[in-house]
C-alpha cells in the first residue's frame, strides 16, 4: 500500500501517467456516496480491513524487531546509528527515516536511553558540527532527528510520526520536584500516531550538548528553556541551527589542516546551512530608484523615434539643397 502510494506520487509529479491507476480526482467523497482513493480509484467493500490489517503488520513487524528480542534489537540500532555516517547522501535521507520509527517506538523505554541518548545523538551532532561535504542537501534531516531525540528523552515533548509538527508538550508529574517527572503519552503504544517519551529525563543528550567546542551547561540550560518555549518545528529547528553553528565555527577555528576539495572535507560557508543566515548576501541590494524593463521598452521606443525623426529631417535638408542648386 504505502509502496504504492509513493510510486503514483512519483508519477504525478513527474506527469508519467503509466503508473497511474487513473487521472486524479479532485473530489474524495462523492455526493452518491461512494468513496474513492486519493488516485481516483473506487474504494471496494472491505479495503478500509485489508487496510487495517497492513498497518497491524507494520507495528508488529516493528514491535517484535526493537521490543521483543534485544540481541536482534541492539545489533538493528547499532546497525542503523553506523549507516548514519555512511558517506551517501542518498543512504543517510532514507536512515534519519529508520532513525525516527525507532524513537516513535522505543523512546519510551529505558533500555534505550543509552543506544539513543548517547551513541545516536552523538553520532548525529558530529555530522552536523562537521560538515562533511557529501552531507550537502540532507543537513535538515539531520537536524529533524536531533530534534526528536532531545525533545523525546530530554523536554518531555513528542512529536509526530517522521519528526514532523509541532512538538506536543507532556506535562509534569510533581511540578514541586527538582527532578521533573513527566506523563507519558496516550500515543506510546501507537508509533504511527506519534510514539512515546523518556518519562524521566536522561541527562546524556545534555552532558553531549555540553561538550560541544565553545558550549557550557548554561547555554545547554537556556537552550531548553527556547526549546520549552515555543514548540513549532520551524522555532524550534532555528534554535538548534543556531546553537550548533557556533559549535561548528569554534570547531572549524581549532582544525589546522583540512582539504576543502575532498568528499570529507568541510562544506565551505556558502554551502552551509548553520551558517546560511550570517554569511553575506548574494544578491545584492536594489537601488534607490527601480528601473524596470518596461521603462527600457519605453526608452527605446523614444530613441528609435527620435533618431528616425532625425533622419527623415536630414534626409528633407539634403533634398531642398539639391532643389535649390
Amino acid at each position: 500500500m504505502l509502496a504504492n502510494q509513493a510510486k503514483e506520487e512519483q508519477a504525478a509529479k513527474r506527469n508519467d501517467p503509466s503508473k497511474l491507476v487513473s487521472a486524479p480526482r479532485c473530489q474524495i467523497n462523492l455526493g452518491n456516496g461512494e468513496r474513492r482513493n486519493a488516485d481516483g480509484t473506487v474504494r471496494t467493500a472491505n479495503q478500509s480491513a485489508v487496510e487495517a490489517r497492513q498497518l497491524l503488520r507494520i507495528n508488529g513487524l516493528c514491535h517484535f524487531l526493537l521490543l521483543e528480542d534485544e540481541r536482534i534489537a541492539g545489533n538493528l540500532v547499532l546497525s542503523v546509528i553506523q549507516c548514519l555516517g555512511f558517506p551517501d547522501a542518498y543512504t543517510c535521507r532514507r536512515c534519519t527515516r529508520i532513525c525516527h520509527r525507532i524513537l516513535e517506538t522505543v523512546a519510551w523505554e529505558e533500555r534505550y536511553t543509552n543506544l539513543i541518548g548517547q551513541q545516536m545523538f552523538s553520532q548525529v551532532l558530529a555530522l552536523i558540527v562537521k560538515e562533511p561535504k557529501w552531507m550537502i542537501g540532507i543537513e535538515w534531516n539531520m537536524m529533524a532527528v536531533a530534534r526528536d531525540i532531545y525533545c523525546r528523552l530530554v523536554l518531555g515533548q513528542y512529536l509526530q510520526a517522521g519528526g514532523q509538527g509541532s512538538a506536543m508538550q507532556q506535562p509534569r508529574i510533581d511540578k514541586s520536584s527538582m527532578q521533573p517527572l513527566f506523563e507519558q503519552s496516550k500515543h506510546v503504544n501507537a508509533p504511527l500516531q506519534g510514539g512515546g517519551i523518556l518519562c524521566k529525563p536522561s541527562e546524556l543528550p545534555q552532558q553531549i550538548l555540553a561538550q560541544l567546542p565553545g558550549m557550557t551547561p548554561t547555554e545547554v540550560l537556556k537552550l531548553n528553556s527556547k526549546l520549552t518555549a515555543s514548540l513549532t518545528v520551524k522555532d524550534q529547528k532555528e534554535v538548534l541551527r543556531e546553537f550548533l553553528r557556533v559549535s561548528a565555527e569554534n570547531l572549524q577555528q581549532s582544525e589546522t589542516s583540512e582539504d576543502g576539495l575532498a568528499l570529507f572535507g568541510r562544506a565551505v560557508t556558502e554551502e552551509s546551512v548553520l551558517s546560511q543566515k550570517v554569511r553575506a548576501a548574494a544578491v545584492p541590494d536594489l537601488p534607490e530608484k527601480l528601473y524596470t524593463a518596461s521603462q527600457a521598452l519605453k526608452k527605446a521606443e523614444k530613441q528609435r523615434s527620435l533618431s528616425e525623426q532625425h533622419s527623415e529631417s536630414f534626409a528633407s535638408d539634403l533634398f531642398q539643397q539639391e532643389d535649390n542648386r
